[in-house]
């Protein structure tokens, strides 16, 4: 069976989110990112277009999509592919119509790692499939724990995708398994000498800016006419006048607030400048922790802010990004080489494509 991109794909993106509390490479994103919710995000605006297109519409195979060294890849594996990426990413069919052949050529790339590991005679042990997938999970709910100060369940995280534990399992063998090919094949992974240089030659990388933790209430107003603006203002103005009175704000946003984050409590989770729109920016960053906003206007109505955190700018030293830059330059290796290897198999392979069976 060939890898399975979506399986890796998922993964990839857990193990990425869970390890962004610290991130020290430059390419990869910074700071302890929590999820932008559309009336505070400056994303917003796109994010919604884009959602409200993904909800229609798809694209299917019919008939197999490829053949690599006489090995066919099935319209099923296609479609698994298209309707893994709609669900977790809602891409309009346009889009994955024009995608479609980037899709094949990655279902091919899967194969061939997949023939060369089967070739290989490399059979990574259960033991050792066991300890991978646990420095996995150890990984995610630590950097959970650590970002939104709440425990989360790595097996139950990734079953919510819809991924079963057989996938995961199959995944981190062909990860595992493929590794130990490159390795063999000559690859040098960076060690924890490799970070210190690293470390020491980029200290612009390791430099947090400032942040604020901050929950909101929205009273959201999708009108021009002043009076609805008014109106939503003294809605805004009473709600603030309860929690200053001593109502909860966790529980005032949840039965109040009109923005994704109220289930939340209004939580937004850490965030740097030039996250948010301007407007509720300025009014974060101006707050001492614990203060209540009076009202504040963006282009999505009246938010009520609470600041629950801060923290200064600062510089992480060696020792707390040791262990993560090392393993993040040595998955940087692995990718480059990785890439190469793919493209030597290429070279060698019979590959016949059939775009003419997706409709």
């Amino acid at each position: 069976m060939p890898l399975k991109s979506s399986t890796l794909i998922a993964l990839l993106g857990l193990l990425l989110a869970a390890c962004s509390s610290g991130n020290a490479v430059p390419d990869e994103p910074t700071g302890t990112e929590a999820p932008q919710y559309r009336s505070a995000s400056l994303d917003s605006e796109e994010g919604a277009q884009e959602q409200t297109e993904g909800e229609t519409g798809g694209i299917a195979a019919v008939g197999p999509v490829a053949r690599v060294n006489g090995e066919e890849i099935s319209a099923e594996e296609f479609n698994s592919q298209v309707e893994m990426l709609q669900a977790q990413a809602q891409l309009p069919p346009e889009l994955l119509r024009q995608m479609s052949s980037q899709i094949i050529e990655n279902l091919i790339d899967q194969h061939l790692v997949d023939q060369a590991i089967a070739n290989s005679g490399v059979d990574p042990s259960p033991e050792e499939i066991d300890a991978r997938l646990q420095e996995y999970r150890e990984e995610f709910e630590a950097s959970a724990l650590e970002m939104y100060g709440e425990s989360i369940d790595f097996d139950e995280y990734i079953a919510q995708t819809g991924i079963s534990p057989e996938e995961i399992r199959e995944s981190v063998y062909q990860a595992v398994a493929i590794e130990q090919i490159l390795l063999a094949d000559g690859l040098s992974l960076p060690n924890e000498d490799d970070a210190r240089q690293f470390y020491d030659d980029n200290p612009e990388a390791f430099t947090r800016g400032e942040e604020v933790r901050a929950r909101h209430i929205l009273v959201r107003v999708d009108s021009e006419s002043p009076e609805d603006w008014e109106s939503a203002r003294q809605e805004a103005q009473a709600l603030h006048d309860q929690i200053t009175g001593g109502a909860d704000f966790a529980q005032v946003a949840r039965d109040n607030s009109d923005d994704g984050s109220a289930q939340a409590g209004g939580d937004l989770g850490s965030f740097g400048r030039g996250r948010m729109v301007p407007e509720f920016e300025e009014a974060a960053f101006s707050m001492q922790v614990d203060e209540i906003s009076e009202p504040v206007r963006t282009d999505f109505g009246w938010h009520i802010i609470q600041v629950t955190e801060r923290s200064d700018e600062e510089t992480m030293s060696f020792e707390s990004v040791q262990d993560q830059l090392t393993r993040e330059l040595r998955n940087q290796a692995l990718q480059q080489s990785l890439g190469e290897y793919v493209a030597q198999l290429r070279e060698s392979a019979e590959i016949e494509t059939m775009p003419e069976n997706i409709k």
